[in-house]
């Protein structure tokens, strides 16, 4: 099969088991959950670690050794590419079928693409209708290099795991707010990843992505020059809450949740609070899910993408 085709079915792809596993890396580390009862249960976390890379070599191996050791070598893993590794922009879907869409859309957005054509790896993922009639549907188009693929799986393969899906961070965070107590009425999540210079906002509904886009983070250069990073992202939320509102007619999403490094955590929360008419809260992962293991904050964070990935979405067969 080829790469493009292997990726297109696999982001598209349901899972079909119970107790499933999620995977995540960058630079740094890696990290693995492990979850039980995805099929139609309460969903229990019976592993979650945050290992740090020795160095650039024995990387499959060390994956192999971990999920051996903790009994999950069998189990279907879902994988989430790093936040950076791909473009992701909001298009009108072609006028084609489901099965030729990426295909289509791979030259409907092939002048937005960083990279040549020819080495993009392209899918998408539909936005869900508003109330209101449209006569085309919209789409997330993810846009991807074929060397970004094809390095992740030269380590999943010898690593013996059993790859089920390639997922991106976007629609790992929305399978985690799927649990959260606010999911019927709407919630928001904003999402910085250690180390970075943006992060994601995510608007979803009952485990349905209406909105994301990229937000830059605080920077120290931003404050030099005398901008107010913080009013900026209070802006871009501000504005997302509002288009949501108005293009989905839903009721205002009323709880945001910030995901931040602890060091950053204290000067965006309460700056952002008093620009925002709207809850924040902290994600914590014993307050929407069952768990066997207990996380520093800064593993938490780590292995929030892998936490996604674990709690992806099965098909459940009558």
């Amino acid at each position: 099969m080829a790469l493009n085709d292997f990726f297109s079915t696999l982001l598209m792809r349901q899972a079909a088991h119970a107790w499933q596993s999620g995977i995540f890396w960058n630079q740094e580390g890696v990290g693995m959950v492990s979850v039980q009862g995805m099929r139609g249960e309460e969903p229990r976390i019976k592993v979650c670690l945050w290992v740090p890379w020795d160095g650039p070599t024995g990387r499959a191996s060390l994956l192999y050794t971990l999920a051996n050791e903790h009994g999950i070598l069998k189990t279907a893993f879902n994988y989430c590419l790093e936040l950076d590794s791909y473009d992701l922009f909001p298009n009108e879907a072609a006028d084609v079928s489901k099965e030729e869409l990426a295909s289509a859309m791979k030259w409907v957005v092939r002048d937005r693409l960083a990279f040549s054509m020819d080495e993009a790896v392209v899918d998408c993922f539909f936005i869900p209708d508003p109330i209101r009639v449209i006569q085309q549907r919209r789409v997330y188009v993810v846009a991807t290099e074929r060397k970004v693929i094809q390095a992740h799986l030269n380590l999943l393969q010898p690593a013996r795991l059993r790859l089920q899906a390639i997922e991106v961070t976007e629609l790992a965070l929305n399978n985690i707010m799927a649990y959260l107590p606010e999911s019927k009425s709407g919630v928001a999540l904003l999402y910085y990843p250690p180390g970075k210079e943006s992060g994601t906002l995510v608007i979803a509904r009952e485990g349905n992505l209406y909105f994301t886009r990229r937000v830059k983070a605080v920077s120290q250069e931003a404050v030099d020059f005398g901008l107010d990073p913080i009013q900026a992202i209070a802006d871009e939320v501000q504005r997302a809450l509002d288009f949501v509102e108005a293009t989905f007619t839903q009721s205002p999403v009323e709880v945001l949740y910030l995901v931040a490094e602890a060091a950053s955590d204290p000067f965006v929360r309460e700056p952002l609070a008093t620009r925002l008419e709207i809850r924040i809260k902290k994600l914590r992962m014993d307050a929407f899910l069952e768990s066997d293991m207990v996380l520093d904050d800064d593993a938490f964070l780590r292995c929030l993408p892998a936490l996604g990935e674990a709690l992806r979405p099965v098909e459940v067969n009558d």
